[in-house]
């Protein structure tokens, strides 16, 4: 079993243990913060489907590009091997030409750039999504440890390691604008802070599922073909999506 299967039989068996205790629940208080669990679960699940399926999507379009530059890369190649083919023969008729001896060795020099490319390009692809699948078994861990805790200590080991996720990925990801977009410290003193105040686990659970949310949006955005540019749009955009995701699946259970 994959990391990652391990994660989704996490998540299944808390969201089963979950609509159990509900269903026992008399307190609409209890309710309501065992629906919030409950809803962030389901979050946290599609949100890692989401993160997999950022990594394929962003692997697509960069192949597509360089595919592209590989083709231009290659015409040029062409062409040049052509015209240097043309100046060889015009060096035998004087092959103390200087002027043509120059315009050889330029030729030359343009066409191993073009080889160095070539191969440059050809590893491009590799090295970008490397880190992003590397992270898929992390986050898999990561969010096992958030279904499986049962214990306020647990779930703040779980918000610290999934913090750490986030930060590693945006100071790996090779094309991002910048390292630092991510301000680990902050944000994990910050969730801490959250869960601490809580009024009771499953509170405190609900708010770690919020976090881990926001983070595996943080780490979509990173493989995304447009990336966040600052800091601030970094947590702006990962509220906005975790906010209109959890509005999507609460929905599925109030209509109808």
């Amino acid at each position: 079993m994959t990391p990652t299967e391990k994660a989704e039989n996490a998540l299944n068996a808390r969201i089963a243990q979950i609509q159990t205790v509900l269903r026992e629940t008399k307190s609409e208080t209890a309710q309501r913060l065992l629906f919030q669990s409950l809803v962030v679960c389901i979050g946290i699940g599609e949100s890692l489907t989401d993160y997999v399926k950022a990594i394929g999507q962003y692997a697509q379009g960069r192949h597509g590009e360089l595919k592209q530059e590989h083709t231009t890369l290659t015409a040029k190649h062409a062409e040049l091997l052509k015209s240097g083919n043309e100046l060889l023969e015009r060096l035998k008729t004087d092959p103390r030409d200087r002027v043509v001896l120059k315009e050889i060795e330029a030729t030359q020099q343009s066409m191993a750039a073009i080889q160095k490319n070539l191969r440059r390009g050809a590893n491009a692809l590799q090295r970008e999504v490397a880190p992003s699948i590397a992270m898929i078994d992390k986050l898999a861990l990561t969010i096992r440890k958030v279904a499986e805790a049962d214990q306020l200590d647990a779930l703040k080991r779980a918000t610290k390691m999934v913090v750490e996720n986030a930060r590693e990925l945006y100071q790996s990801h090779p094309t991002l604008p910048a390292k630092d977009l991510i301000d680990a410290a902050s944000w994990e003193k910050s969730a801490l802070s959250e869960i601490d105040q809580a009024t009771d686990f499953q509170e405190a659970y609900a708010r770690t599922g919020y976090q881990t949310m926001i983070a595996l949006e943080v780490m979509t955005l990173a493989v995304s073909s447009a990336p966040p540019q600052t800091a601030e749009e970094v947590i702006g955009r990962a509220n906005d999506a975790v906010g209109t995701r959890l509005k999507t699946i609460t929905s599925r259970f109030t209509s109808g």
